[in-house]
């Protein structure tokens, strides 16, 4: 069934609000997809659409283009779309749709960006546009969407950073933005969701370090952010995160050891940290690594030097002669007489004009 061409037999003609009316009423009998049983909301959208307040349209084989008139529908607070064909893109009209709490239209074929205009929407509580082909950068304006709990704009191929101004959705619980081709870098002000329980990051292309400010999320539980290219060490502030039951943040270039404090976390069931090649040192007392192939890791520690030392880095040391600029050199302390990795001592200009002097030595001190 098309949303387009219903009125008249065309499939060019663009679906106005008689055919519009039409679509509801052929799918409150029975479809090839099974039978839509709210009747009575269906006969107000009929009689008078401008009472229409809600359209459960879900899985229903609909095929074509969402119609701007949708926008006329003022009084809908529920629209369920999901799981069809649907092609085209997000009408901007949906904008005045300023009574709409639940929007759900995952499952589908959708393209273009996401209007800016549904900012408008100040009682939206539910925003679901997961698993379509959706492009651009999110809209800034989605933080005027103060009554926002849930966001899921997964598996689609969105780009540009994470906006900041998501943090001021006081409300949001749930959001899911994986599977996309956003860059740049956490937000820091993610610090602020005090109500997150969920939050999706992974399978993007997100860089820069994990903020400390995401031990200030008392309520979150699931943490996804694997398969990233985020880089630096694992901050111990996440040992706050005392409600956490899953972290993934396996396949990223994290290096360093896992704090110690992570061990705080006695409702973690699942934790993924395998393919950072940089992530050394002994696992914190109370954690243990999973492994699960569904999620990437198959072995627990596979591509990282968790259990073993980690490398010591090389100091850089500058040390002045008597020339007017003093020379620099590298070189790496041992820690233990079992270190691997010998002492190079550096190799300074010689204190005498001699072209055969020989080195000078790294300085000792006499004691006094």
């Amino acid at each position: 069934m098309s949303l387009e061409g219903i009125a008249g037999g065309s499939m060019r003609t663009p679906c106005r609000m008689e055919a519009l009316v039409m679509v509801i009423v052929l799918f409150v009998g029975s479809t090839s997809a099974g039978r839509i049983n709210e009747t009575s909301a269906y006969q107000t959208c009929i009689t008078t659409p401008a009472s229409c307040t809600s359209l459960r349209l879900f899985s229903s084989s609909l095929t074509g283009t969402l119609p701007t008139e949708l926008g006329t529908l003022t009084s809908l607070t529920l629209m369920w779309m999901h799981t069809n064909q649907l092609t085209g893109t997000l009408p901007s009209e949906l904008g005045t749709l300023t009574s709409l709490m639940h929007m759900s239209l995952p499952v589908n074929q959708l393209t273009g960006s996401i209007p800016w205009e549904l900012a408008a929407l100040t009682s939206l509580k539910q925003m679901h546009f997961n698993l379509n082909q959706l492009t651009g950068t999110l809209p800034t304006e989605l933080g005027a969407l103060t009554s926002l709990t849930g966001l899921d704009l997964g598996d689609n191929l969105l780009t540009g950073t994470l906006p900041s101004e998501l943090s001021t959705l006081p409300n949001l619980y749930y959001m899911d933005l994986i599977s996309n081709h956003l860059t740049g870098t956490l937000p820091s002000e993610l610090g602020l969701l005090a109500s997150l329980s969920y939050l999706y990051l992974g399978s993007n292309q997100l860089t820069g370090t994990l903020p400390s400010d995401l031990g200030a999320l008392p309520r979150l539980k699931y943490m996804r952010l694997q398969s990233n290219q985020l880089t630096g060490t694992v901050p111990s502030e996440l040992g706050a995160l005392t409600n956490l039951y899953r972290m993934q943040i396996n396949h990223n270039q994290l290096r360093g050891a896992l704090p110690s404090e992570l061990g705080n976390l006695t409702r973690l069931s699942w934790m993924f940290v395998c393919n950072n090649t940089g992530l050394c040192g002994d696992i914190p007392a109370g954690v243990i690594p999973d492994a699960d192939s569904r999620w990437g890791c198959p072995v627990a520690l596979e591509g990282t030097l968790l259990g073993s030392d980690c490398p010591i880095s090389p100091t850089t040391v500058s040390l002045s002669t008597d020339s007017p600029t003093g020379s620099t050199a590298t070189f790496t302390p041992t820690s233990s007489p079992t270190a691997s990795a010998p002492t190079v001592f550096p190799t300074v200009s010689p204190t005498t004009s001699s072209p055969t002097s020989s080195p000078t030595a790294l300085p000792t001190t006499s004691p006094t």
